[in-house]
């Protein structure tokens, strides 16, 4: 098993801001040699290397961000913002209708359209040329009255469905004109 730590502070067993903001040097050095002698080779055998490598890694890279008070008040910013970004996610995902893929039309969207705000008779039903990359999509309506506002390519799905223990057969999508999100359920074949 390969130690994986969320963040730097989690490497050297360290409260993170805003808990514990007055970590002091001699703190994260005492945190640091800790945290090398708990994943040191001759502690833990039955790792392997290649995890003992990746964990050592992530804890040297932890002590040179935090020990650094300029590298560490950037990184305690990005955290807060990627903390910030989760909480925002999750919310979506809360507040998210599921809708079922069976739901939504199939057809061929050229890639470019699904950037652009395009009218309907645009949609390029599986016809090919050499100015537009053309997808297999799924689309259906949303509330605002966008007919295509909802579009999800195979592409997409893939993903999904390869990490669909964490997905649960789900994507969430925006819809390309308003601000609402919808939870799209399907089965992975």
């Amino acid at each position: 098993m390969t130690p994986h730590f969320r963040n730097h502070y989690q490497a050297l067993s360290l409260p993170h801001p805003p808990h514990n903001p007055e970590l002091d040097i001699a703190t994260i050095r005492k945190a640091y040699h800790t945290a090398l002698l708990r994943y040191h080779p001759d502690k833990l055998r039955d790792i392997g290397n290649d995890a003992l490598t990746v964990a050592v890694d992530e804890i040297v890279q932890a002590y040179a961000t935090l020990s650094s008070p300029v590298r560490r008040r950037k990184y305690d910013a990005e955290l807060l913002d990627h903390d910030a970004e989760e909480i925002r996610a999750a919310r979506i995902h809360a507040q998210a209708e599921s809708i079922d893929l069976d739901e939504f039309d199939e057809g061929y969207l050229c890639v470019a359209h699904m950037l652009d705000d395009y009218k309907e008779s645009e949609r390029c039903h599986g016809k090919t040329n050499d100015d537009c990359l053309i997808q297999h999509v799924w689309y259906c309506g949303c509330r605002c009255g966008r007919k295509d506002a909802y579009i999800l390519s195979d592409a997409m799905l893939e993903d999904a469905a390869g990490d669909i223990a964490d997905s649960d057969g789900e994507v969430l999508v925006q819809c390309l004109r308003c601000s609402t999100w919808i939870r799209v359920l399907f089965t992975a074949v």
